[in-house]
């Protein structure tokens, strides 16, 4: 499913910015855990469709995370029914989005279930000797990563594959993790560049549509809201992830966005673009002029 976000950007790039290794916490008022759902249609459209093709690959739990999963249904909904500005109610036994006329029967309280009601995907994170872990995740628009190789993982292994994670960021974040309380969002954002702008970003699912696509007219900015906030009786930790695209013919409108592209690659390490993927065909036919371009 591809996605053109109805939403101006809300993370643009940070010409400053040197590296991908920092944290980059904010708080969140705790209204805004869950982001308005301006484009829940292709979202839950998407969610469905992966849901009958892919389920293995966008919905993984282990059996002990059943209780973090029915807390998670029963916080979600009483938030989403309490936060007026987000369009949701109850019709007898059915929740009802009402700018989008989307409506679900409340049945089993299920983290898949609950998954559809938002745009967010959520991944559940719970302490097991001294480690968090993914217990249960609904992810059906990955930044180019595998939940059926991350289930069950720690944090840290599961970021293996980041460069650096292990020596700068480990500690930082496990410390993060651990404070976290049930009274408080915390917030930040991640990037990365695309070609085309499809919301599940798998090379096992999406090299074909990228080989096929024109890089220099099909380049995309792919923004992650990134929110954290720790389940009261459970202790589990709600990661949500909330999904942005942005075409780069859209964005370079808007003033001093190629420059900050352009200082922002030129400053990240190579060991970083690589990483991300931005030193691989066909990215690099595109980005290599913008690096170092003033």
């Amino acid at each position: 499913m591809k996605l053109n976000s109805s939403h101006p950007p809300i993370y643009l790039p940070e010409k400053e910015q040197n590296s991908v290794l920092r944290l980059g916490l904010e708080n969140c008022n705790k209204e805004d855990w869950i982001y308005t759902a301006q484009d829940l249609p292709i979202f839950h459209r998407h969610k469905i469709n992966s849901g009958q093709s892919l389920k293995e690959k966008c919905y993984q739990t282990l059996p002990e995370s059943v209780p973090a999963q029915i807390e998670f249904h029963e916080l979600l909904l009483q938030h989403l029914l309490r936060v007026d500005k987000l369009g949701y109610k109850l019709d007898g036994s059915r929740l009802v989005h009402e700018p989008s006329k989307l409506s679900w029967e409340l049945g089993d309280k299920q983290l898949w279930l609950a998954s559809l009601w938002i745009e967010e995907d959520i991944c559940l994170l719970e302490k097991k000797n001294d480690n968090y872990v993914m217990t249960a995740a609904s992810v059906c628009s990955p930044s180019n990563w595998r939940l059926e190789q991350k289930i069950g993982a720690s944090v840290d292994t599961i970021h293996v594959p980041v460069p650096g994670y292990a020596e700068i960021l480990s500690s930082r974040v496990n410390r993060f993790l651990g404070g976290i309380n049930s009274n408080k969002v915390m917030m930040r954002f991640n990037w990365s560049i695309q070609t085309g702008n499809e919301l599940s970003w798998r090379d096992d699912q999406t090299e074909a549509t990228t080989q096929q696509s024109n890089p220099t007219e099909n380049l995309y900015w792919r923004i992650e809201r990134q929110t954290f906030i720790r389940l009261p009786q459970t202790g589990a930790i709600v990661f949500a992830i909330k999904i942005f695209l942005h075409s780069f013919d859209s964005l370079r409108q808007i003033e001093g966005f190629e420059q900050s592209i352009s200082k922002l690659l030129a400053r990240l390490p190579d060991s970083e673009k690589h990483y991300k993927g931005l030193i691989s065909q066909p990215l690099v036919s595109v980005l290599k002029p913008m690096i170092g371009k003033d």
